[in-house]
């Protein structure tokens, strides 16, 4: 930027990252799923600001992926691909990377896809390892990770071993839970 302002070239600042979502497990799975799976299918999850993967513990897990199937349900009807609501993958190139990320971990939700559409349909990924590629880049669209952690203070270990984030959010009725206080 230094030296694009000496010319007084414009420039292009691009946001973005690995934004975590955390879930203590004294929230309403629904509520939470419905605002998840709203922010990370929007516009295909091809937002900057989306949640890029959430953490949990497996109880919560366990509550949560029916939830979420029943938000993306809603949002996008039985057959996600016919929706008018869902959009596709902007380009051939990032199709098949997102293609290539929905072998991590297993898939729980969703994980149909159409290249000839440029069609991902809105997935869920459990069982995902910290170290699968789906954990090391922005994920840019329509696929959730859950990974599994064992309480707050183990959320924010995972959340600090990493680049800092555009947005975090944080789902508790507990104000103990203190990212900023956020409730559901």
């Amino acid at each position: 930027m230094a030296a694009a302002a000496k010319h007084l070239t414009p420039v292009t600042l691009e946001l973005g990252g690995k934004n975590p979502c955390y879930v203590d497990d004294d929230c309403d799975p629904q509520i939470v799923a419905n605002r998840v799976a709203f922010f990370r299918y929007f516009n295909t999850g091809q937002t900057c600001v989306a949640p890029d993967y959430v953490l949990c513990s497996p109880e919560m897990q366990e509550r949560l992926l029916p939830a979420l199937q029943s938000a993306i349900t809603r949002f996008f009807g039985d057959d996600p691909q016919s929706s008018p609501n869902l959009g596709r993958i902007i380009s051939q190139k990032q199709f098949q990377r997102l293609q290539g990320l929905l072998g991590c971990g297993r898939v729980a939700v969703g994980g149909q896809s159409d290249e000839s559409d440029r069609y991902i349909a809105p997935t869920v990924l459990v069982d995902v390892r910290e170290t699968e590629p789906v954990m090391q880049e922005e994920i840019f669209g329509p696929i959730l990770p859950i990974v599994n952690v064992r309480g707050l203070d183990e959320a924010v270990d995972f959340i600090n071993r990493r680049e800092k984030p555009l947005a975090l959010y944080a789902f508790s009725n507990s104000n103990q839970v203190g990212l900023g206080g956020a409730g559901q």
